[in-house]
C-alpha cells in the first residue's frame, strides 16, 4: 500500500486530466466516450471511498428492520454477501405483502430510501442535489 497519492487521488487526477486536456480536443463520439471514461473513474473513486461505510450501514439497518442480530463480519466481501441475503429476505417480505401497510411499511420505505440515496452518492451525487432543489421549490410553492 502506498501512502500518497492514494488510489482515489490517482483516479480523480486522471479524470480531471481527461476532462481538462482530452475532452476539449475531441468531438463527436470520441468526446462523448472520453467524458464517460472520466465519469467512470469518478464513480470508482467514490465507490472505493464510500462502499465500506455504506454497506455496513445497510447491513445494520436491514438487520434491525428484519429483527436479526447484527452480524460481526469484517471483510467487505463477506459483508456484501450478508447484505445480499438480507436484501433477498426483505424483498420476499415485500412480495408477500408484509410492507403493504402499517408502521413496518414506513420503516421499510425509510430504509430503502436511505439505501438508494447511498447508491446515488456513489453513482451520481448530482441527482441528490437536484432532488433537494426540487423539494425546496415544492415547499416554497406551498
Amino acid at each position: 500500500m502506498q501512502d500518497r497519492p492514494t488510489s482515489i487521488e490517482l483516479l480523480e487526477a486522471a479524470a480531471d486530466f481527461v476532462d481538462r486536456e482530452i475532452v476539449p480536443i475531441l468531438d463527436g463520439q470520441r468526446q462523448f466516450q472520453s467524458r464517460v471514461v472520466a465519469n467512470v473513474m469518478r464513480i470508482v473513486a467514490r465507490e472505493i471511498k464510500l462502499e465500506d461505510p455504506f454497506v455496513r450501514s445497510e447491513v445494520r439497518a436491514l438487520s434491525k428492520l428484519l429483527a436479526h442480530p447484527e452480524p460481526h463480519v469484517h471483510s467487505l466481501d463477506d459483508l456484501g454477501k450478508v447484505a445480499f441475503k438480507l436484501n433477498e429476505e426483505l424483498s420476499e417480505k415485500i412480495r408477500t405483502g408484509a410492507a403493504d401497510s402499517g408502521a413496518w411499511r414506513a420503516e421499510v420505505l425509510s430504509m430503502v430510501r436511505r439505501s438508494v440515496e447511498d447508491k446515488l452518492r456513489i453513482a451520481n451525487p448530482r441527482y441528490l442535489e437536484s432532488d433537494v432543489a426540487l423539494r425546496k421549490e415544492a415547499i416554497e410553492q406551498d
